[in-house]
């Protein structure tokens, strides 16, 4: 497999990924609590926030299909994935949430650092075959 297909497997690969956990906290927020306990104001937020997750699989799919061409779609997920681990951290610091809640950034942002990562580089050096 060339990189190029391997790049736009991996982005269709968060592409379904991001549609279905979008689509899970939409329906179901309360997933992503743990033992918080919820209001109606953050059941509202996060499913908010599945949208906004399932947003990003459209674009990581647009980008599948060229990532050369949609780099930028790749960028913003990628600065995205190494954000929200920074502001869980100061989070879980200040003792507003657990621990337990790296969870969410294991499978949402740690997972897919590298990968972003190593798209990005072959297309920023022009490393991508055809």
């Amino acid at each position: 497999m060339s990189k190029l297909q391997w790049t736009k497997l991996i982005m269709l690969l968060a592409a379904i990924y991001n549609m279905v956990w979008g689509t899970v906290i939409s329906i179901y927020p309360q997933i992503i609590l743990f033992d918080y306990p919820s209001t109606d104001f953050t059941l509202i937020l996060l499913r908010c926030i599945g949208m906004l997750v399932g947003t990003y699989g459209l674009a990581y799919y647009f980008s599948s299909k060229d990532p050369a061409r949609y780099w930028p779609l790749i960028f913003v997920g990628f600065v995205g994935k190494i954000l929200g681990p920074i502001g869980s951290a100061y989070y879980i610091i200040k003792g507003e949430l657990t621990i337990k809640f790296l969870y969410v950034n294991l499978l949402n942002d740690f997972i897919w650092l590298i990968p972003f990562g190593w798209i990005l580089y072959m297309v920023w050096t022009k490393r991508l075959d055809v």
